[in-house]
């Protein structure tokens, strides 16, 4: 997808105070076209439609950035019902930010063309904590039934326009018009980027005499998730916001952007919770830094120190790039968030004697970081980076499952900025020495009746283990039922085992013995050459994609499949030996079979090999075409009939 970017840099100085809110659309007034609306004629899959999103924000006497936001959305088809919850979330930490003036109303219209209306009660509009730093106003619309109208409106007060969030016209639903309108605090300098696709028109009008700017998008598909996406939100039409200058006595504190990344260093350096935690000594590990620091092997020891930091911390779950609350009282509950936890992790590593740096990161899920603007918000977590023999190791004690020497799936792909004294650098986390591999041994031994017994080798190697330890430690009966409810036939798990669990260096193990049926047609037997390896529906079928296909690591899937066959029944046609590569040659599929007459033994290969991790969308329809392709022969059965 390509993305067309506009960048405008305004600078406004205005002495009078703009205190009152603009008019937003009238509240619950809705019109008959509205009422009428059957379908979305730009998204005709979706089950809702957002008929209006419109926000104006603007500043009080005090320099407090007010948002008044008004949604109007309509109820398409019945799944659609469970979008009348609403959740809006605020930043509450020292009371930053609050929600005030929530009202909500839910519009129906009868079979005569009559309009009622259902108050949402003010005593149902719900607010509490989620944690420390986030808050929520919730609430549920009444008597909501497709063909329904759902209108809230809410004030959002923030201290100060460091808050000022970026502007979305897309998201999962279909929008018909999405319209922002922002005044400029005065004294202010404010850098705003446009990201759209070329075939969208967007409005951009800025208005120097009332220190504002307008922007206005109609008729936006919804953006739904798409396999192997990194994040929607990269792929989202929206507004990206910087301010880039605060004029001074305006009733909030410095600078919260910088302008270039080297004074993102600088400030981060002697920054609350950032630099001021780096260097700091971990109570209680002076016995276990000394030990460490007898290990000659540098790899040795980034591994001790992280399976230490891994083994004594557990993660809330928060993403953080800070320690605000310092590094003691983590450690003494062993609990905190990625950022108090990663540099728990740094400052041991640095003690222990290794070349470490602190680094802020964009997890894949959290959206690409966009180089030319020193954004300190397009990171949302901080690891460290040690460099052992020329090469970086990044490594995030929150990843349980993740060994020291493998980059975090989560990073694959991503850009980070490596703090390396008052200095930083900007670094694309890839890796091309390590992918996911898989070997697959299935032995299958038919029965005269057409009954199977089974037993499946699988070897999960690199990504591969990290990926299956994970699944099947924390969700094996969950994992039992995904590994078998595509395949070709009905596979019966009768026992699972797993081993190397403990030893980051093996192949990660699943052993599993079960029964099954060969598909049946007329005198014949079906049965699949392709079981247990992943590859059992193709995942892009559909026709359009906005988003890039990001699969983060090459792969490698070898599938071998023995069929051992009972007297008087031999394969009346196998799966032809084949190769199929695409024009690049970055994906290569090869299979071969191949039938012992003596042994009665049929035995089957299937490879496949990607040696790229990333694919532009504008790529799509040749990968589509060599999946379509793929599947085709992946899912040729062997025949089988009696002599």
């Amino acid at each position: 997808m390509n993305f067309k970017a506009v960048c405008f840099s305004l600078f406004f100085l205005c002495l009078q105070l703009n205190a009152a809110l603009a008019q937003l659309s009238p509240f619950a007034q809705v019109s008959d076209k509205e009422i009428q609306l059957k379908e979305c004629s730009f998204d005709t899959d979706a089950d809702v439609v957002v008929l209006l999103d419109e926000a104006h924000s603007d500043y009080d006497d005090r320099y407090q950035l007010l948002t008044r936001r008004h949604i109007r959305l309509k109820i398409l088809k019945e799944k659609g019902v469970a979008d009348a919850n609403i959740s809006l979330q605020f930043y509450s930490k020292d009371d930053f930010e609050y929600i005030t003036e929530v009202k909500a109303v839910t519009i129906n219209a009868g079979a005569g063309g009559e309009v009622s209306t259902n108050a949402v009660d003010r005593k149902s509009i719900f607010t509490r904590k989620i944690n420390e730093r986030v808050g929520e106003v919730s609430f549920s619309f009444p008597a909501v039934k497709v063909g329904s109208i759902l209108e809230y409106e809410y004030l959002s007060t923030m201290k100060h326009y460091g808050g000022l969030q970026d502007w979305y016209f897309q998201e999962t639903r279909p929008v018909i018009t999405s319209r922002y309108n922002l005044v400029i605090v005065p004294n202010t300098e404010f850098i705003y980027q446009v990201w759209k696709k070329p075939d969208l028109q967007v409005t951009v009008t800025p208005k120097e005499s009332t220190n504002s700017v307008y922007f206005e998008m109609n008729n936006i598909p919804g953006l739904r998730n798409e396999p192997y996406i990194d994040s929607r939100r990269d792929y989202l039409q929206k507004v990206v916001f910087q301010l880039s200058a605060y004029g001074k006595g305006n009733g909030f504190g410095g600078n919260k952007y910088m302008t270039s990344w080297d004074e993102v260093a600088r400030e981060l350096r002697v920054y609350d919770g950032f630099g001021s935690v780096i260097g700091k000594t971990i109570p209680g590990t002076d016995e276990f830094i000394n030990s460490v620091k007898a290990i000659p092997d540098g790899m040795v020891k980034m591994k001790t120190v992280y399976d230490f930091v891994r083994s004594n911390m557990g993660w809330n779950g928060v993403y953080s790039r800070f320690a605000f609350d310092g590094l003691k009282s983590p450690w003494q509950k062993k609990t905190g968030n990625s950022g108090e936890i990663n540099f728990i992790l740094l400052n041991l590593l640095v003690e222990s004697g290794l070349e470490v740096y602190p680094s802020l990161v964009s997890e894949r899920w959290h959206g690409r970081i966009n180089t030319e603007y020193p954004f300190i918000d397009q990171f949302n977590s901080v690891v460290a980076c040690v460099k052992i023999n020329g090469k970086n190791y990044y490594l995030d004690a929150t990843k349980k499952f993740t060994p020291a020497h493998i980059i975090p799936y989560e990073l694959l792909n991503t850009t980070a900025f490596v703090l390396k004294g008052k200095k930083g650098e900007l670094v694309n986390i890839l890796n091309d020495s390590l992918g996911y591999k898989e070997i697959v041994f299935n032995k299958l031994k038919v029965l005269e009746d057409g009954s199977i017994e089974g037993d499946t080798k699988v070897s999960s190697i690199e990504y591969a283990r990290t990926e299956k330890k994970e699944e099947y430690t924390d969700k094996q009966p969950g994992f039992l039922r995904n590994l078998v409810k595509d395949e070709k036939i009905q596979v019966e798990i009768k026992k699972a085992t797993a081993s190397n669990e403990a030893n980051d260096s093996l192949p990660f193990e699943q052993d599993y013995h079960f029964i099954s049926r060969a598909g049946a047609a007329g005198e014949y037997l079906l049965i699949p050459v392709n079981l247990f390896s992943g590859f059992t529906y193709n995942p892009f079928l559909s026709q359009n994609r906005f988003s890039n296909i990001n699969f983060g690591y090459k792969r490698s899937i070898t599938i071998l499949t023995d069929i051992v066959l009972p007297e008087g029944m031999v394969p009346e046609e196998l799966p032809k030996s084949m190769r199929l590569t695409n024009e690049e040659k970055d994906i290569v599929m090869t299979r071969s079979t191949d039938y012992n007459e003596n042994d009665h033994l049929i035995r089957a290969m299937i490879k496949i090999e990607f040696s790229r991790s990333l694919y532009q969308a504008d790529e799509y329809e040749v990968l589509q075409l060599f999946y379509k392709k793929m599947f085709e022969y992946m899912d040729e059965q062997v025949l089988l009939k009696k002599k």
